[in-house]
C-alpha cells in the first residue's frame, strides 16, 4: 500500500498541477530546443529523415548548418546536403591514427539558428571536451542553439536491460533519460522489419561483408519485431505523458484519452477476485496497464471483510496491477477525481446489488456511465460456480447494519417514548418529535445510517402509538397529528443518513490524525538521533506505541549479517524469517503467507537495493489481519526510518571523509615541517662545524665564535622544535601530565620575558600590570611554554624598535594576559587559522623560520587548564594582541595550605633521596 493520503491531496490540487506543468513547459523553453529522430534499428531511414527536415527549415529562412551528419556511403542521403553549410570535422589523433571528430568549439563560434548532429549516442575520441556527444548537445542547447539529431532505441539508458534480453548485446553507449525528457519534440521514423531486412541485403545499412552476420544475429527478424514494439511503447508513453503535461498547464484542461488504461473497483462487501483475474486477461489481451483501487468510505468492515479485500489486494500485485487505497465519504465522489487525474478510459466492476431501503438509488457502474467523463465501464457479473460470499453470510445482519446500532436505536425510542409520555402535559407535539429526532441523530452518529433508519420508522411508530389520537393504536384522527407524524418521519430519514456521513468523516479524519500525528513524532525523534542505536530505538517506540504492539530492531552489520538484540530471544522460526526477510527483502512470518508460524510479523527496511533493518512487529492473538491504515503507517514510517538511516551514514562517511582529508593534510605537513625544520638547523650546524674543522688555522677568535654561536642557536632551536613536536604528541593523544600548584601570574610572566631575553635578546618588551597579579592552581611550566609561544611569534614579527607589551589583570574569576606586538598584523579571516597545526600566514606576518607548530600547543595547554587563548587586533590599529584567559580557582584557596604542605612534603622527599 502506498501513502494514499498525500498522494490523493496531491492529486485532487489542478492549482499544483497546473503550476507544475507551466514550471516544466517554461524550463523546457530555456535554452536551445532539442528535436530527435528515434528509429527501433540502425538503416531505417533516421539521418534521412533528419535532412529533410533541415532542408524544410532552410527553405523557410532558418539558418542551418550541418555540423556533423554521418552518411555511411548512402548516395541518397549525401544529396540532401547539397545546399547545406558543412562545418569542419575537427582533426585529433588517437594512438597513431588520425581521427575526425565534431568541433565544438567552432559549432559554439559559429552559433547558426539550427545544427544537425547525428548519432547522440556516440563516445567521443578521448582528448575531446566531452566523454559523450549528448553532453556536447547540452552545451549546444545551453548556448540557444537548437539541434536535430538521431538515436536508436537500443541506446536509450533505462532499456538496457530489456534491449540485452531481446537480442542478447550489452549496448555499452547509452544516453540518460533524463536527457531525452528535455527534448522538445521526438520523431519515431518507423520501417517494417521485412523492409529493413532487405535493405540490409542490399547494402545500404552495412558493407556486403558484415550484413551477412548482422542478419543472423541482431537483425533477426524476432529482433526488429520486438525493438519496433518497443520504440513504439516508449514513444507512445512519452507523447502521453506530454499531452498530460499540456492539459494540465490549461486552466481548464480537456477530459479525453489516447493511451488506455484500465481500472479495476473493488469493494469490501463482495469478494472480487474473479474481477481481479479478469482484469488482467484484459489487459494482456490489450497490452495495457491496469490498476486495482479500492475505496475506503470511513464503515468499519468486519475482520472477514477486512481479510477479504487485503488478499484481493495482495492477488492484484501478484498479477501484476498497481494497487491504491482511496479514502473519502462515497466511492463515486472519490473515484471520479482519481479517475480525471490518472486519465483512465475503461473500469472494471462488479453488478451490485440493488439497496434494500432505497431502491430507487443508482448503483455505482450507473453513476459512472451518466458521469461527464468519457469511460468505457465493464460491468461483470460473478461467475455461477463460485459462491459468492455474502454479508449476510459472515455476519448474519450485515446487510442491515450493526446489530447493536439497532437494538441501541431500539432502546433509544424506548427511553424518548417515556420522555415525551411523561412531558408531553408541558410541551406541545412540535417539540416532542425534537426528542425523537435527537435520538435518531445519536444513534447515526455512533452506528451508521441503517440504525438510524430503523431508529426513524421505530420513532415514527412510537409517536403515533402513544401521542396521537386515538391513543395506543396506529390510527391517526386529526389532520395535524398527521402532518407532525409525516414531519417527524421526514426530518428523521434525512438527520439519521446525514449524522452517519458526519460520523464516517469523523472517523477518517480521526484516522487521518491519528497517522499524521504517528510520523511527525516519529520525524521529531529521527531529527536528533545521532547514531543507528537511537534511530532504531525511535523507530521501534513509536511504531509499538501507534499500533500496541512489541516492536524490535534487528539491524545488519558489515558483512549484511543480522545482529538481533540480545535481549529479545528468537526461536528457529523466527531467526528462519529474519534471514528470509533479508534476503527476499520482503514480509514475512505471523499474518502473511511466509513462515506464518512465528510471532512475529517482519518488515524490512530497504534503502538502495540493501536491506538495512528487519523491523519485527507483535501483535495480539486477537489481531487476524493488518488493516489498511495500520499497514500504510508501517510502510511510511519504515520509509522515513530508511531515510534517516542513510542520512546518518551519509553525515558519518562525510566525516570520515573529512577527517581523512584533514589528516592527509596534517601529514603532508608534518612532513614538510621536519623535513625543513630539522634539516636547515641540521645544515647550518654542519656547516659551522665543518669550517671549524677544516679552516681552524685560517679563523679569527671572533670568526670561531661566531660559529659556535651557530651551532649553539641552532642547536636550541632543534631542541624546541624537538620539543614542540613532543607536546604536540603528549597534547594529540591526551598523555600530557598536568602537575598543579598555587602559583603567582607574575612569576609565569617573568619566567617567559627572560627566557624570551635568551633567545632574542635585541627585542625591547614592557610589563604592566593593572592591578595586583593574582595566584593560579596550574602547572607553571606549560603555562610559561604556552606564554613563551606567543612572545617568540611576536618577537619574530614585531620591528625592532617596537616593544611588546605584556598586561595582566583579575576580572571576577578570570585572569586575562594580553600581549600586544607593533607587527603587519594578521588579517581577520585567519585568526583562527594560526592555531591549526602547521598552518603559517602566508600574507602580513611572512614565515621566518616557522613551524606553525608554537600556537596550536599554546591553545592546547591553555585549554588543558580550563582557559582560552584568541588573537585581536592591536590597540592601535597596528599588530596583533594575544588574550589569555585562564580561571581563578576561587574554591581552591581553602586547599592552599594542604597543596602548599603537600608540596613541601614531596620536595623535602625528593631532597632526601640518595644521590
Amino acid at each position: 500500500m502506498t501513502d494514499s493520503i498525500q498522494k490523493n491531496q496531491t492529486m485532487t490540487d489542478p492549482r499544483t498541477r497546473q503550476a507544475e506543468a507551466l514550471l516544466q513547459n517554461l524550463q523546457k523553453r530555456q535554452g536551445g530546443q532539442l528535436k530527435i529522430f528515434l528509429g527501433a534499428a540502425p538503416g531505417v531511414g533516421k539521418t534521412y529523415a533528419m535532412l529533410n527536415a533541415a532542408r524544410e527549415q532552410l527553405q523557410q529562412g532558418v539558418e542551418v548548418v550541418a555540423g556533423l551528419v554521418e552518411t555511411h556511403g548512402r548516395k541518397d542521403t549525401e544529396a540532401l546536403l547539397t545546399g547545406l553549410e558543412l562545418l569542419p570535422r575537427r582533426n585529433l589523433d588517437y594512438g597513431g591514427h588520425g581521427l575526425t571528430e565534431f568541433d565544438l568549439d567552432a559549432a559554439l563560434q559559429r552559433k547558426p539558428k539550427l545544427i544537425l548532429v547525428d548519432e547522440l549516442a556516440h563516445t567521443n575520441v578521448p582528448g575531446s571536451r566531452h566523454k559523450r556527444r549528448y553532453q556536447d548537445i547540452e552545451e549546444l542547447l545551453a548556448a540557444g542553439i537548437d539541434v536535430y539529431t538521431t538515436l536508436n532505441i537500443q541506446h536509450l539508458a533505462s532499456l538496457n536491460d530489456l534491449v540485452l534480453q531481446i537480442t542478447g548485446v550489452r549496448v555499452r553507449e547509452t544516453v540518460p533519460d533524463q536527457f531525452i525528457d528535455r527534448a522538445h519534440e521526438i520523431v519515431f521514423v518507423d520501417l517494417p522489419p521485412d523492409n529493413l531486412i532487405e535493405r540490409l541485403r542490399q547494402g545500404k545499412v552495412y558493407l556486403p561483408e558484415y550484413a551477412r552476420s548482422a542478419l543472423d544475429s541482431f537483425f533477426s527478424r524476432a529482433n526488429l519485431t520486438a525493438l519496433r514494439e518497443v520504440a513504439m511503447r516508449e514513444v507512445m508513453e512519452r507523447v502521453d505523458s506530454q499531452l498530460q503535461t499540456e492539459l494540465h498547464a490549461q486552466a481548464h484542461p480537456a477530459d479525453y484519452r489516447i493511451q488506455e488504461k484500465l481500472l479495476v473497483l473493488i469493494s469490501h462487501r463482495s469478494d472480487h477476485q474473479y474481477l481481479i483475474r479478469v482484469g488482467r486477461q484484459i489487459a494482456d489481451k490489450r497490452q495495457i496497464p491496469w490498476m486495482v483501487v479500492w475505496v475506503d468510505t470511513g464503515q468499519a468492515p468486519s475482520q472477514p471483510q477486512l481479510a477479504q479485500v487485503q488478499a484481493a489486494m495482495a492477488l492484484a500485485r501478484d498479477l501484476g496491477a498497481a494497487t491504491e487505497t482511496l479514502r473519502g465519504l462515497t466511492t463515486f465522489h472519490t473515484v471520479l477525481p482519481f479517475i480525471r487525474e490518472q486519465r483512465i478510459n475503461q473500469v472494471l466492476l462488479g453488478a451490485g446489488t440493488r439497496h434494500t431501503l432505497l431502491p430507487w438509488r443508482k448503483r455505482l457502474y450507473q453513476k459512472l456511465i451518466g458521469c461527464d467523463l468519457p469511460l468505457e465501464v465493464t460491468v461483470y457479473a460473478k461467475p455461477g460456480g463460485t459462491p459468492a460470499i455474502r454479508a449476510e453470510e459472515q455476519t448474519g445482519w450485515a446487510s442491515l447494519g450493526d446489530l447493536h446500532g439497532h437494538l441501541w436505536g431500539l432502546a433509544a425510542v424506548s427511553v424518548a417514548s417515556l420522555l415525551t409520555v411523561g412531558l408531553q402535559t408541558w410541551l406541545n407535539s412540535g417539540n416532542l418529535v425534537l426528542i425523537y429526532v435527537l435520538g435518531v441523530v445519536a444513534v447515526g452518529l455512533r452506528f451508521g445510517a441503517q440504525p438510524a433508519l430503523s431508529t426513524a420508522v421505530l420513532s415514527f411508530l412510537s409517536f403515533n402509538f402513544f401521542l396521537t389520537e386515538p391513543r395506543f393504536t396506529f390510527s391517526v384522527n386529526k389532520q395535524d397529528d398527521l402532518s407532525t407524524l409525516i414531519f417527524l418521519l421526514v426530518i428523521a430519514l434525512i438527520c439519521g443518513p446525514a449524522a452517519s456521513r458526519i460520523r464516517r468523516q469523523f472517523l477518517l479524519l480521526k484516522e487521518t490524525n491519528r497517522y499524521s500525528e504517528a510520523l511527525r513524532a516519529l520525524a521529531q525523534k529521527l531529527a536528533v538521533a545521532g547514531d543507528d542505536a537511537a534511530l532504531w530505538q525511535a523507530v521501534t517506540g513509536e511504531l509499538g506505541a501507534a499500533l500496541q504492539a512489541e516492536c524490535v530492531a534487528v539491524m545488519t552489520d558489515q558483512d549484511n549479517r543480522c545482529v538481533p538484540e540480545p535481549s529479545t530471544p528468537f526461536n528457529h522460526v523466527d531467526a528462519a524469517a529474519i534471514e528470509w526477510s533479508k534476503k527476499q527483502g520482503a514480509n514475512s512470518g505471523r499474518l502473511t503467507d511466509t513462515l506464518g508460524a512465528s510471532d512475529w510479523t517482519l518488515f524490512p527496511v530497504r534503502q538502495q537495493q540493501r536491506v538495512v533493518a528487519i523491523v519485527l512487529l507483535r501483535f495480539n492473538s486477537a489481531v487476524t489481519s493488518l488493516q489498511t491504515y495500520d499497514r500504510d503507517l508501517i510502510n511510511a514510517m519504515l520509509q522515513q526510518a530508511a531515510d534517516a538511516w542513510q542520512r546518518l551514514h551519509l553525515t558519518r562517511d562525510l566525516e570520515s571523509a573529512r577527517v581523512k582529508g584533514e589528516v592527509e593534510q596534517l601529514r603532508s605537513a608534518l612532513l614538510s615541517s621536519v623535513s625543513h625544520d630539522l634539516r636547515s638547523p641540521l645544515s647550518a650546524m654542519m656547516g659551522a662545524a665543518d669550517s671549524l674543522r677544516v679552516l681552524d688555522a685560517q679563523l679569527t677568535p671572533e670568526d670561531r665564535h661566531d660559529l659556535i654561536d651557530t651551532i649553539l642557536q641552532e642547536s636550541r632551536r632543534l631542541d624546541r622544535y624537538i620539543q614542540n613536536l613532543l607536546d604536540m604528541t603528549r597534547l594529540g593523544h591526551g598523555t600530557l601530565k598536568i602537575e598543579r600548584d598555587w602559583v603567582s601570574a607574575a612569576d609565569i610572566i617573568g619566567s617567559a620575558l627572560t627566557r624570551l631575553k635568551r633567545y632574542f635578546p635585541g627585542v625591547q618588551t614592557e610589563y604592566r600590570a593593572l592591578a595586583e597579579p593574582p595566584l593560579l592552581y596550574a602547572h607553571a611550566a606549560l603555562i610559561e611554554q604556552a606564554l613563551f609561544n606567543i612572545l617568540e611569534n611576536a618577537a619574530r614579527y614585531s620591528p625592532p624598535e617596537d616593544r611588546i607589551v605584556v598586561s595582566v589583570e583579575a576580572e571576577g574569576n578570570r585572569c586575562r594576559i594580553s600581549i600586544e606586538d607593533r607587527g603587519p598584523g594578521i588579517p581577520e579571516t585567519l585568526r583562527e587559522k594560526i592555531f591549526d597545526m602547521f598552518y603559517v600566514v602566508a600574507e602580513g606576518d611572512q614565515k621566518k623560520n616557522n613551524t606553525g607548530m608554537g600556537l596550536a600547543i599554546c591553545r592546547g595547554m591553555i585549554a588543558a587548564h580550563g582557559g582560552s587563548v584568541q588573537a585581536l587586533p592591536g590597540s592601535q590599529g597596528k599588530g596583533t594582541r594575544f588574550v589569555v584567559e585562564l580561571p581563578i580557582d576561587p574554591a581552591g584557596e581553602r586547599d592552599f595550605s594542604r597543596n602548599s604542605a603537600t608540596s613541601r612534603e614531596k620536595e623535602t622527599s625528593r631532597n632526601e633521596e640518595p644521590q
